[in-house]
């Protein structure tokens, strides 16, 4: 019975296959028809002969130049009504189209009558960071005038979400994005009698609001990014070895990472500016995305500096202040809704 039920639906799938390449065919050949009858003259049947495959049944270049011969019909027979309605479903097919050499005139014209401009967009966006601490103020249970502690990014780590876009003019948008983001950094300090080797892991929900200027290439377009971002704390752990030296006759210290989030503060405000490139597709566009994020506030919870006492007493470790810095390198897509209006005359 199960092999009866395939057999009819492979059957069935092969049947619609073939009747939708014949359809295909069929139009492509309607197609060729209706522009010989407007060469000759013989315009009224050309709508009825188009209409049912404009619905369905035409590839892209087909069905543009379906409605460029519906269009140029219209006018032609002084339809004018008609043929603006047609355009404006030609515009919202085809958004992004430009015009051609071998356009007609008459075509042309009303073309440029109309104005088709993006209105907002929606995209996703995902790719790799690097963090880079700048310490603001050393802190340590001993001297700092001492310290001999060394930041450093602990590697590559990833972050992705969500970006809308508002257009205000061809050139210059507002962008909103939100952004899943995890960072990791690592410190190294040399003590007298040990070395303290310790890494932290972060994630946040971030909030970048920037603007951006695009320079109109064609298929590629870069861009500058200029904004601020602001960073939602979710999480915060650290994992930390307290390395003592063989002759002092005590055992290293490990354990299980920390919950340090109270010692995080909810909220970080960074600057950011960057750019990338646009890859212009049908209703959208491809980027690569480059962002330096300058953090402008401490990352450390002042009253909190203390409140874990695993961290000073067996570690010997004390936060010192600091803001973070971040490199994204991202890729994304993005999709474009677009509005039609006609030129007020």
């Amino acid at each position: 019975m199960n092999k009866a039920k395939s057999y009819i639906i492979l059957c069935m799938l092969i049947f619609l296959g073939l009747y939708s390449k014949a359809q295909q065919s069929n139009c492509a050949l309607k197609l060729e028809e209706a522009e010989n009858l407007y060469e000759m003259g013989i315009l009224d049947s050309i709508p009825a002969m188009l209409r049912s495959c404009i619905n369905d049944g035409f590839e892209n270049e087909e069905l543009s130049r379906a409605y460029k011969l519906l269009i140029r019909t219209y006018l032609f027979e002084d339809y004018q009504e008609m043929a603006e309605l047609t355009m404006l479903k030609f515009l919202k097919k085809f958004p992004e189209y430009e015009i051609k050499a071998t356009d007609p005139v008459e075509f042309v014209y009303l073309y440029k009558s109309y104005q088709t401009i993006p209105i907002f967009s929606i995209g996703f966006i995902g790719g790799v960071n690097y963090s880079f601490l700048r310490i603001k103020e050393p802190f340590s249970l001993g001297n700092t005038e001492d310290y001999k502690g060394g930041y450093s990014t602990s590697g590559v780590t990833y972050q992705f979400g969500l970006q809308i876009k508002r257009y205000i003019t061809e050139n210059i948008d507002i962008n909103l994005d939100v952004i899943y983001t995890n960072k990791i950094y690592n410190n190294t300090l040399d003590q007298i009698d040990s070395k303290i080797i310790y890494d932290e892991t972060q994630s946040m929900l971030a909030f970048p609001l920037s603007g951006t200027y695009d320079f109109k290439l064609g298929k590629f377009s870069p861009y500058a990014r200029l904004g601020v971002n602001v960073d939602y704390m979710l999480s915060a752990s650290a994992s930390i070895e307290r390395l003592i030296e063989s002759d002092a006759g005590v055992d290293d210290v490990t354990g299980s990472s920390i919950d340090i989030l109270d010692n995080r503060k909810p909220y970080d405000i960074s600057a950011l500016i960057g750019g990338g490139l646009k890859y212009n597709t049908k209703k959208g566009y491809i980027m690569f995305d480059l962002r330096y994020h300058l953090g402008l506030t401490n990352n450390i919870e002042e009253d909190n500096r203390y409140s874990i006492e695993e961290l000073w007493s067996d570690y010997n470790y004390v936060d010192d202040d600091f803001s973070i810095n971040n490199l994204y390198i991202s890729l994304g897509y993005v999709f474009s809704f677009y509005q039609t209006k006609q030129n007020k005359k």
